[in-house]
């Protein structure tokens, strides 16, 4: 079981957002980024990455410059994962969601409908 943020919008949706460390977002970077709907990130991301390899090989000899072009690679890897879900959570708050729970689940689905699930207690009316 995981610990998930639920995040729910005045329209109605709600997002269920894991805390610690993000795979997705590790391994998949700006990918994942866009997919989020990071945009800027995403886009600061891909150029960044553009720009210091093109720097990297006008002033470096090819295997330094491939081997720094791995270092930085690795560095922003390692950034994503453990910063990919509070970028997430950002996101959803400037969007105009609001943070309403926080519960355990296996999977964001379970969370989810754990939160919309109606209480058992008996109404009062």
């Amino acid at each position: 079981m995981k610990q998930y943020r639920i995040f729910r919008h005045p329209v109605g949706t709600v997002e269920a957002i894991k805390q610690g460390w993000s795979w997705p977002a590790f391994f998949f970077n700006f990918i994942w980024a866009f997919v989020k709907k990071l945009w800027k990130l995403g886009v600061t991301v891909l150029v960044l990455a553009f720009a210091i390899g093109i720097i990297l090989d006008a002033i470096a000899e090819p295997p330094i410059a491939e081997t720094l072009s791995n270092i930085v690679g690795i560095l922003i890897s390692l950034l994503f994962g453990l910063r990919g879900n509070i970028w997430r959570e950002q996101n959803l708050l400037a969007r105009g969601f609001e943070h309403v729970d926080s519960l355990r689940a296996p999977n964001p689905e379970s969370a989810i409908a754990a939160y919309l699930k109606p209480s058992d207690s008996p109404s009062t009316d």
